[in-house]
């Protein structure tokens, strides 16, 4: 059924209200002719590093520091799509002063099976890997904090200045706060030991109980269960409480860490950054959404610089791939 030209007009100057939305609707003209775009490089050369190794160099973080720690995930550490390679090496080329680690899934579950071992049947009770690679994103900033950034994320800037302005960073994406994926999980920063990350698991925990089928865990998606609609839910219930409550909210997992992990816990509220910082690519922005569709399509890369221009606030930019 064809949408209703009213909705559509509506739709039209809810989009352009967003600056950047002009921008981007000039590229798009601008691009059906010129089609500036850069080639993904492919190589199928392993990132160096694993958890094993990484692991001695993280234990140093202090958790009263924002550490100079980039984490990424994929299935592979050597079968990479050329886009993700290119991405991830812009946030290698602009934080020199940034360590970027890679992850591949059995890396992921050596770190819970040795860390949180507690949380292993849970891990392994997800029907799909992409719930795990949610899930494991939320441990490793509560064990070792830094930057977590998705696979098809570009850094335009230095990342840092952002990352480090609170003890837990996350980032709205829209101007819509009720909406269940305002909150997004693609990018999320944090000292060590923040509490807020052990009530999101908490959270995750809860949902897997409430959802033990593995078909309604499909139904329900990764989204819900461990992804962006579950952060937003965390963090909505956790700055609704007061430090007490939260603590004794989470006081059967208090008891399931070790007492290293216990000691070095800190708790403070997060910090939510306006989405030009992190999220100016907003797939609920008609015209935001076209770009991200032409390039997907087109399976495109763009200039730094065109990033750059197009979004000029931004450190990093989500291209919102779906690859999963």
């Amino acid at each position: 059924m064809a949408e209703p030209l009213s909705l559509r007009v509506k739709r039209v100057v809810h989009s352009l209200r967003d600056d950047s939305a002009w921008r981007i609707a000039r590229f798009l003209r601008d691009d059906a002719r010129d089609r500036a775009a850069v080639t993904p490089v492919v190589s199928d050369d392993p990132v160096a590093g694993s958890y094993r190794n990484d692991v001695v160099m993280l234990d140093d973080a202090d958790p009263d520091d924002f550490p100079a720690v980039i984490f990424q995930t994929w299935k592979s550490r050597s079968v990479i799509p050329g886009n993700y390679r290119h991405w991830r090496q812009t946030f290698v080329d602009t934080n020199p002063d940034c360590r970027v680690l890679l992850w591949d899934d059995a890396d992921n579950r050596a770190f819970i099976a040795d860390r949180f071992a507690w949380a292993l049947p849970v891990y392994d009770s997800y029907p799909q890997e992409i719930f795990r690679a949610d899930a494991v994103r939320f441990f490793f900033l509560l064990e070792f904090g830094g930057l977590y950034a998705d696979m098809d994320t570009e850094c335009l800037r230095p990342i840092r200045p952002s990352a480090s302005t609170g003890a837990v960073v996350l980032c709205r994406m829209g101007g819509n706060p009720d909406f269940a994926h305002a909150i997004p999980n693609a990018i999320m920063a944090s000292r060590p030991s923040q509490i807020f990350w052990l009530f999101a698991i908490h959270c995750m925990i809860e949902a897997a109980e409430r959802i033990p089928d593995a078909a309604a865990r499909i139904a329900a998606g990764p989204e819900t269960m461990t992804g962006p609609v579950l952060l937003k839910q965390a963090y909505d219930a956790f700055v609704a409480l007061d430090e007490a409550a939260v603590m004794a909210l989470l006081a059967p997992l208090l008891a399931k860490l070790t007492e290293r992990q216990r000691t070095r816990l800190r708790y403070a509220r997060p910090t939510l950054l306006d989405g030009r910082n992190w999220y100016p690519l907003d797939w609920t922005n008609m015209f935001h959404k076209r770009l991200c569709n032409r390039l997907r399509t087109d399976r495109r890369i763009l200039p730094i610089e065109v990033g750059r221009s197009l979004f000029p606030d931004a450190a990093v930019v989500t291209y919102w791939s779906h690859s999963w």
